[in-house]
């Protein structure tokens, strides 16, 4: 609280009742501030339902549907991030950087799995010298667990560094893997614990049908409503393959963008549904109100937002925004700083260093990002940038942005071939500078056409800055066998040819 200059001669009655009142509010929040220490470290919850498009929640201004009450009441009682950058566009180097506070390029886990083949199994994995966000916290006492889709977020691929369980089941949500999770917040309720919780909820398959009717006649609705429900048992009990459902849908002529996208928001409130189940839990258990509660993903989505042909697990090709941009909710300890909206631009590998900062734990000198916490104390906007890499096709993009401005770059298959993904060559196969204030949906390229000396200069300055970042990163993974099976789980997501 600002307290107002203070005034010459004697203070007034009005004068008096402020300073009582400040005093009050001082008295408050220190017996607040004992009160949490009493109780312990807060315990945390970061939780990453993959593949979540930030446009559409309603707290980030989604208005065609109402689909995400217990999210919109989860940033109510914390800090929500408007313009939050995922590392990469899909969900490995994603998650690294999330629970590393490193780049992609710096980490090193930026092989492309669409490049594995059954006779070349070697992947790059996290080193065991880098430090994760679990091995932080189980270092100060903390228990950890992860309770995970699997495949793309398997442990070894080296998000089980320091997690003392990791389990890899929850896919798709449902009472038997959200109340098993439950049951272990509860048995170490009386201890700091970190729960770190990722779902496929709204990863396709998308199998969210209570918007069907919104965008088919109602016979056709209740047929495809069916089909999908079908489907979904089955998945359930490993009787169907995730890459088969868009042949359910093709079969009964309802594989279009419109179909999709009102499966992926149905999706999206059902995880909301599952959100508000686990919140109700950890006020039941009386954590809640004690907790950090990270809310985020990894990446978004395409409906067809740049090629009519992108409309079903579209992502990990491109660094648009709908692919990037993605929510950010921290919950504080006694809901402080409740219903806080912060425009700077906030980037993943600040998550980590954020967290430690609310629980006063010190980080790994290796950290990248930075603590948050200075954008909701203070009205200055901030400075950083952020950078991109897509590390999941032949070629290969790299992009940085700034408050306003967000430069791309292409990098050529036979590039990537020769020099690697961790590289920019001197004359990139293709550039853009775009405008975020005047041009938040990226469709002006302002690098074609006639360029302006402005835009050159900034895209200049852009790219000196992304190549300064990019040759600053020293890569630092380890190969490991990634068996068969697994190699046939990655297919069945899309992700592996």
């Amino acid at each position: 609280m600002r307290v107002a200059e203070k005034r010459r001669g004697h203070a007034g009655a009005a004068d008096l009742a402020l300073c009582a009142f400040v005093g009050l509010v001082g008295l408050v929040t220190c017996r607040a501030e004992r009160s949490r220490e009493a109780a312990g470290p807060p315990p945390l919850v970061l939780v990453s339902f993959d593949t979540l498009r930030a446009d559409r929640l309603n707290c980030y201004g989604y208005e065609a549907r109402t689909a995400t009450p217990h999210v919109d009441a989860l940033a109510g009682d914390g800090v929500l991030f408007e313009n939050h950058l995922s590392a990469a566009p899909w969900t490995v180097p994603a998650h690294v950087s999330l629970l590393t506070s490193l780049w992609p390029s710096s980490h090193g886990v930026t092989g492309s799995l669409r490049e594995l083949r059954e006779d070349e199994s070697a992947y790059r994995v996290l080193s065991d010298s880098r430090t994760t966000l679990a091995e932080v916290l189980s270092a100060h006492g903390y228990a950890t667990a992860a309770f995970t889709a699997g495949d793309t977020l398997d442990p070894r691929f080296g998000y089980g560094q320091g997690f003392s369980l990791y389990r890899t089941d929850m896919t798709k949500l449902h009472d038997g893997n959200v109340g098993g999770m439950l049951e272990w917040v509860a048995a170490h309720r009386d201890r700091p614990l970190f729960l770190f919780w990722h779902t496929f909820e709204t990863h396709a398959p998308y199998l969210g049908t209570r918007y069907l009717d919104d965008v088919l006649p109602p016979d056709r609705a209740e047929r495809v409503r069916r089909a999908v429900e079908r489907y979904g048992e089955k998945l359930r009990r490993g009787e169907a393959q995730a890459g088969r459902f868009e042949h359910v849908l093709e079969r009964r002529g309802a594989f279009s963008p419109a179909v999709t996208e009102a499966l992926y928001v149905g999706a999206v409130a059902d995880a909301d549904r599952w959100l508000g189940v686990v919140v109700a839990e950890l006020r039941r258990l009386d954590l809640y109100d004690r907790s950090v509660v990270v809310f985020t993903s990894d990446h978004g989505e395409e409906f067809a937002d740049r090629s009519p042909d992108a409309f079903y697990n579209a992502h990990g090709h491109s660094l648009w925004t709908e692919m990037v941009r993605v929510p950010l909710i921290v919950k504080l300890p006694g809901q402080e700083a409740a219903g806080t909206r912060v425009s700077s631009l906030s980037r993943g590998v600040d998550v980590m260093p954020t967290v430690l900062d609310l629980l006063r734990v010190a980080g790994s000198r290796e950290m990248q990002g930075v603590s948050l916490r200075p954008l909701w104390e203070s009205e200055r906007p901030d400075a950083r940038a952020g950078f991109v890499e897509s590390l999941e096709s032949q070629d290969e993009a790299k992009a940085i942005a700034t408050g306003r401005y967000k430069y791309l770059l292409r990098i050529g298959a036979e590039a990537v071939v020769r020099e690697g993904r961790a590289q920019v060559p001197a004359v990139p196969a293709w550039r853009g500078l775009y405008d975020l204030e005047d041009d938040p949906g990226e469709t002006t390229n302002l690098l074609e056409g006639r360029v302006r000396a402005e835009h050159e200069r900034q895209a200049s300055a852009l790219d000196r800055e992304l190549r300064e970042h990019v040759a600053a990163q020293h890569p630092d993974s380890r190969p490991a066998e990634l068996d068969p099976d697994m190699i046939e789980r990655l297919r069945a997501l899309g992700y592996v040819r």
